[in-house]
């Protein structure tokens, strides 16, 4: 979507959107300063804000899920998912409903400052991979349907108002 000829500025808006939800969400589901923003990538291919990832790392996280049944390489369940939720002590709606509206905030801070509505941009190539993030963080948590289609309207209309404010844009 090109509406004023540069397509590296809108995009430099885009990633810069999700930053600032993310800044936005330290102190919850483990974000911290330190792990809220490792980069954001601006050169060639698919530009991203680096994604809040889960601390699957953490000390005892692999013998839980091995005791568990949980198998490193394999396709993990709702179940699954649900119980390592529980081990790192994070709660799986409160983590769904953050990282939707970090995915959505991109193209809720292109929408502002380019003046086109939240769903042409979200329908547009770019938020392809915002797109499918959703799908797959509803999946992971076992939101479907109108569940889910409900969290997603809910977090895009809160991205579309944080976007809106002044002060949100101090965070990066």
């Amino acid at each position: 979507m090109d509406f004023d000829g540069s397509v590296r500025r809108i995009t430099a808006i885009h990633e810069s959107g999700h930053a600032v939800a993310r800044v936005l969400s330290i102190g919850r589901v483990g974000i911290t300063n330190e792990n809220a923003i490792r980069w954001i990538e601006m050169d060639e291919g698919t530009p991203h804000c680096s994604v809040f990832e889960l601390p699957l790392g953490m000390p005892g996280l692999k013998e839980f899920g091995e005791r568990e049944g949980i198998r490193e390489g394999v396709r993990w369940t709702v179940d699954d998912w649900r119980k390592l939720f529980s081990f790192m002590r994070i709660d799986p709606l409160e983590w769904a409903s953050l990282r939707l509206l970090e995915l959505t905030a991109g193209a809720a801070a292109q929408g502002k400052f380019t003046g086109a509505s939240f769903g042409l941009v979200w329908h547009d190539y770019g938020c392809s991979d915002d797109r499918q993030n959703v799908i797959e963080t509803c999946q992971r948590i076992g939101l479907n349907g109108s569940e889910a289609t409900r969290l997603f309207a809910e977090r895009a209309e809160e991205a579309c108002n944080l976007m809106d404010r002044t002060d949100v844009w101090r965070a990066v």
